[in-house]
């Protein structure tokens, strides 16, 4: 039943991306020039400097819009499932609900981490700066996919709760982006242990130096990166099942 359930929520995406794939493609190539614009407008600014950290802004980015088309896209799902009733009628599958947020989670972060790959080449192939990955790279993106995955229970939580967050969602994906693409591990002791406790820096920070050939404490960030992730992920395990808990027992899954 696992399986069929998660080979359904493949094949749905799939159906929809293939039916949609004009708006997919258009989704695309805005992420592209949204940043084109931030490197095109920075360079006539000040030519040059951008250029030094170039590689840096490119692996923020292309975290960013891994959130942005793995969270963000579940808690918009998750909010038009609610408004048009369909969110009950999922409730009514013989799997929990704790797995079918599950599935519909491994879905959005396999397709995004798809997305975000052909991302970072039209980044790269646009800007003319090639990035040399290492097998090191593994280390952070798994910490990354694990605190994907708290992040995205916490946006289930609030969506079960308050139906309608698009404006908090909206909120919360640029100020991200202003977020990963600061450059915390050049700051002081202080700033970049308090930085390090927000969802995914310490991992983004540590991308950014394995790709520049920074020397960095690796059992500093193996450690930050650890807690990071496992904090995240229990947090949302743990607001999840008191909200789900909540709802069902209140009757509010459908919009008010």
């Amino acid at each position: 039943m696992k399986m069929v359930a998660l080979k359904a929520e493949f094949q749905r995406e799939l159906i929809i991306y293939r039916r949609y794939l004009f708006s997919s493609l258009s989704d695309l190539a805005l992420t592209i020039l949204m940043f084109m614009g931030i490197f095109w407008g920075s360079n006539s600014i000040s030519k040059g400097i951008i250029g030094q950290s170039l590689s840096a802004l490119i692996i923020g980015f292309t975290l960013w819009t891994t959130i942005q088309n793995t969270v963000s896209m579940l808690g918009s799902n998750t909010m038009n499932n609610a408004k048009s009733g369909i969110l009950q009628q999922l409730y009514l599958m013989p799997i929990s609900s704790e797995k079918l947020f599950f599935n519909r989670s491994m879905v959005n972060i396999t397709i995004s981490l798809g997305q975000s790959i052909i991302v970072c080449l039209a980044l790269m192939l646009f800007t003319e700066q090639w990035i040399n990955f290492t097998i090191r790279i593994i280390w952070p993106i798994i910490f990354s996919l694990v605190t994907l995955f708290g992040l995205g229970y916490l946006i289930i939580s609030l969506v079960l709760k308050f139906k309608r967050i698009g404006s908090f969602l909206a909120i919360c994906q640029y100020l991200y982006l202003e977020i990963l693409l600061t450059q915390f591990e050049k700051a002081g002791v202080l700033i970049k242990d308090m930085a390090n406790l927000l969802p995914l820096v310490p991992m983004v920070s540590w991308m950014r130096m394995i790709i520049s050939g920074s020397a960095y404490n690796f059992k500093y960030y193996l450690s930050f990166s650890a807690f990071n992730s496992i904090f995240w992920l229990l947090l949302g395990l743990f607001i999840f099942e008191k909200v789900n808990k909540a709802v069902k027992k209140q009757g509010s899954l459908s919009f008010y």
